[in-house]
C-alpha cells in the first residue's frame, strides 16, 4: 500500500536510521541521537544502525499514537494505566533542555506504529508519512485559538461577500525543512542564503476582484440591457491562511488587521497581475510585539516589511516566480526591502551547522537585521534558495536554540501568536 503524502511535510513522521548514538555529560542511561538536524534523547541500549521514527519539536502526535504507546504523563491516559510517559494531554513534541542537553525531537521504533496494521516492513529510511492504513500518526501542533474557530459554520456565515478567489492570491506554500529534504536541490546550483525573520507572513495583490454591484448597476443591467463590469483588480490583503479583505465585511479577533493596516501601505504600487510576499516584524499599531522578544529595533507602533517571494498570477490563475535577481531589482523599482542575503554560494559548499544559534548583526554581517533585546535570543535561522527557474526551491533551517524560544512562547497561554492564528477570522 503506497503511502499517503503528508498534509505538511515539516512536522510528518520519517522513518530514519540513527547513524550516532552520543554520550552526554553527566547522563547514565540516556544518549544523544542527531537526526535531522535535531537531537532526540534515546536510551543508551540504542545502537548506531537502528531503524525508527522521528518525531520533530511541534508535531502533535494523534491520541491513538500516544494512547497505545502509553506515551502520556498521566498515566490513566494510556492503554496501559501502569505505565507513565512524558506527554502532555495536549501530545506535543517540545523543544526543552534536559539535564542541559537539547532534546528536539522524539525517535520511537517503528513496533509503535504495528497497531495500525500496516506492514511495518516495508518501511524504509526516507519514508514521510502523518497517517498509516487509516490511522492518524501525527499533525503540527496549533495552540486553541481563543474566540473560536474560522473554519466552524458559524464563522463562515458572517462572510457577507468574498470579492477575492483565492486562486488569485494564492497563499504561500510551506517551506519545507532543510534537513532530509536537501535532495531537492541540486549539488552544483547556485543558492541565495538569507536571514530568517521571525514576524508574520502577509501576502499583498493586485488582483482580480468582484465589483459589488450598486442599485444603478442593477438597474441598467436589468432594464437598459446595459454591460455592466463585474470583475476589477484591487489591492487585497492576506495572512498566511486568510484573506483580509476590509471591502468584503469581516471582524478580527484582534484589536486591529495588522495585515490591512500595513498593507494599505502598497496601494497603487504593486502592477495588476503581482501577488506580494512577506514578513512583518516589530510591533502591531496597538504597541503589542508581533512576536514576543523579536521586535528586531523596531520603534513601538510600528513594523517593517521584507519581501521573500513576489508571484505573477495571471486571470487563469496560473502562477509563475521571479527568480531571485528579478525579485530583488523589482522590488528595488517601488522601493520595498527584501529579506537580507547572508551570502551566496554554490548549494555543495552549504552546512547548516555553521548558520545556527548565532545573531548574524551581531557577529558582522551588516546587512542582517540586528536582533533587539536579551543577548541570550538567537536568529531564527536560515532559509536556503535557488537563485534560477520559474519556480524556486526554498528550504528552512531552524536554530536549536530558536526552537526552544519557540516552545517556550507555546506554553505560554497568554501569548498571542499572530502567525499562527492570523489566519482566524470571524
Amino acid at each position: 500500500m503506497a503511502l499517503k503524502p503528508p498534509a505538511n511535510l515539516n512536522y510528518a513522521a520519517v522513518v530514519a536510521r540513527l547513524t550516532a548514538v552520543n554520550e552526554l555529560a553527566g547522563c547514565d542511561n540516556i544518549a544523544g541521537a542527531p537526526l535531522l538536524g535535531f537531537q532526540a534523547i534515546v536510551g543508551k541500549d540504542q545502537q548506531p544502525g537502528d531503524l525508527g521514527i522521528v518525531f520533530v519539536a511541534e508535531s502533535q502526535l494523534s491520541e491513538e499514537f500516544a494512547q497505545t504507546n502509553n506515551l502520556h504523563r498521566e498515566p490513566e491516559l494510556n492503554a496501559d494505566p501502569a505505565e507513565k510517559g512524558y506527554l502532555e494531554r495536549n501530545r506535543r513534541v517540545r523543544a526543552i533542555k534536559l539535564r542541559g542537553h537539547r532534546s528536539d525531537a522524539l525517535f520511537m521504533p517503528l513496533e509503535a506504529l504495528a497497531y495500525t496494521g500496516y506492514d511495518i516492513a516495508k518501511l524504509a529510511p526516507g519514508d514521510v508519512f502523518d497517517e498509516l492504513n487509516g490511522h492518524e500518526i501525527c499533525r503540527k501542533f496549533e495552540r486553541p485559538v481563543k474566540g473560536g474557530n474560522a473554519r466552524t459554520p458559524q464563522a463562515k456565515a458572517t462572510k457577507k461577500f468574498v470579492r477575492v478567489d483565492a486562486k488569485f492570491l494564492p497563499e504561500h506554500y510551506d517551506t519545507t525543512r532543510y534537513w532530509g529534504n536537501e535532495h531537492l536541490i541540486d549539488a552544483e546550483a547556485r543558492v541565495v542564503i538569507t536571514q530568517k525573520l521571525h514576524g508574520t507572513s502577509i501576502r499583498i495583490g493586485n488582483t482580480i476582484a468582484k465589483r459589488k454591484p450598486t442599485w444603478r448597476d442593477k438597474l441598467a443591467a436589468r432594464f437598459l440591457k446595459v454591460p455592466v463590469a463585474e470583475y476589477i483588480y484591487d489591492t487585497v490583503y492576506g495572512s498566511r491562511k486568510v484573506i483580509k479583505d476590509p471591502k468584503a465585511e469581516q471582524n478580527h479577533f484582534y484589536g486591529s488587521d495588522v495585515w490591512t493596516h500595513y498593507g494599505k501601505r502598497l496601494d497603487g504600487l504593486i502592477p495588476q497581475s503581482f501577488v506580494v510576499y512577506a514578513e512583518l516584524i516589530g510591533w502591531t499599531p496597538e504597541g503589542a510585539p508581533i512576536q514576543s522578544g523579536y521586535t528586531y529595533n523596531v520603534p513601538q507602533g510600528e513594523a517593517d516589511l521584507y519581501v521573500y517571494r513576489v508571484a505573477h498570477v495571471n486571470p487563469q490563475g496560473i502562477i509563475t516566480d521571479l527568480a531571485w535577481g528579478q525579485l530583488v531589482e523589482w522590488c528595488a523599482q517601488l522601493g520595498l526591502k527584501t529579506v537580507p542575503v547572508l551570502t551566496e554560494m554554490a548549494h555543495k559548499a552549504f552546512d547548516p551547522a555553521d548558520w545556527l544559534d548565532r545573531r548574524y548583526y551581531d557577529e558582522g554581517y551588516g546587512q542582517a537585521v540586528p536582533l533587539s533585546g536579551s543577548k541570550k535570543l538567537v536568529d531564527e535561522g536560515v532559509c536556503v534558495r535557488t537563485v534560477d527557474g520559474l519556480h524556486p526551491t526554498t528550504l528552512k533551517a531552524k536554530s536549536p536554540i530558536f526552537l526552544q524560544h519557540e516552545t517556550k512562547a507555546l506554553d505560554d497561554e497568554k501569548s498571542v501568536d499572530l502567525e499562527a492564528e492570523g489566519g482566524i477570522a470571524a
